[in-house]
């Protein structure tokens, strides 16, 4: 299929994407990779009648500021494993992109795009919340930084206002003390997934102090495992007891069904990837040396 018709306008700054953006209200999206946006407009899914093309805006960076890894909305996916800061310090992050779709898409997706396209099994939003990330929105009418845990809001449904688009997505550089991991199952290798989950723990004198895990495919959002975080609160690294963990997530959710998985599989999903997330994460802690 075709899309339907739209105008084509070129950002020649982010305030003249703005002022764009505020004329054409909800009619107007801004398109960056277009990995999301162009395969939902070829399917009708989406019908903007005007295109603020913002890839020549200054938004492509990824830099330390303090204690805050600020990443560019114009960041392209495949960049993220070229950057030693993610290597080193988001070990959760660096394993979750490589699930992200195929090459194509990685070199052009960019991460403005996945968190405001908010498709229920992208890795990316996922991610965002796992480290308690702030979204970065600008309109005409100024900034907000909206925490990830507010952002999304369901199936491809975010607290994106009309005229907004995001710029930037700030975590919270996770302290020294830390761990993580991320784990997804799908039909195929690069096809959505199915069920993925990201564990983040920190950890003090052989033990857990913390822990935080996020998981896409079982509701319409990602959503914390919240009982499976207090389930390993005080437990040693050496014996976390991911597999309670694991169990405990899946008692209280219940997940959605559709054409690719029954709830009943997504739920044995959730449990499994919870227990494997946490056990790698608790592994990457003691080799590191440093409970």
């Amino acid at each position: 299929m075709r899309p339907t018709p739209f105008e084509y306008h070129r950002a020649e700054s982010l305030d003249h994407a703005l002022a764009l953006l505020a004329e054409f209200g909800e009619e107007g999206r801004p398109l960056g990779g277009g990995q999301s946006l162009v395969p939902m407009m070829n399917l009708r899914l989406a019908r903007p009648a005007h295109l603020v093309d913002i890839n020549g805006l200054p938004l492509d960076f990824i830099e330390v500021e303090g204690d805050v890894l600020r990443v560019g909305a114009l960041v392209r996916h495949e960049r993220y494993l070229k950057e030693k800061v993610i290597g080193e310090r988001f070990a959760a992050f660096h394993d979750a992109v490589q699930w992200i779709g195929h090459p194509t898409i990685r070199s052009r997706g960019t991460i403005g795009g996945s968190i405001a396209h908010a498709d229920p099994s992208a890795e990316l939003p996922a991610v965002a919340m796992l480290y308690g990330a702030t979204i970065i929105a600008r309109s005409a009418n100024g900034e907000r930084r909206i925490a990830a845990d507010d952002f999304f809001l369901g199936a491809y449904m975010t607290a994106l206002e009309a005229g907004e688009m995001v710029v930037a997505v700030e975590f919270p550089l996770p302290p020294a003390h830390s761990a993580g991991a991320f784990m997804e199952i799908s039909e195929r290798r690069s096809d959505f997934a199915t069920v993925s989950v990201g564990a983040q723990i920190t950890f003090s004198g052989g033990s857990i102090t913390g822990a935080r895990i996020v998981a896409t495919g079982v509701e319409l959002q990602p959503i914390r495992a919240i009982p499976a975080e207090e389930a390993l609160s005080g437990k040693p690294l050496s014996a976390c007891e991911a597999r309670a963990a694991g169990r405990a997530f899946a008692e209280g959710i219940d997940p959605i069904s559709d054409n690719v998985a029954s709830s009943e599989y997504r739920r044995s999903l959730a449990a499994e990837l919870t227990s494997r997330a946490v056990e790698k994460a608790c592994q990457r802690a003691l080799e590191a040396g440093q409970e």
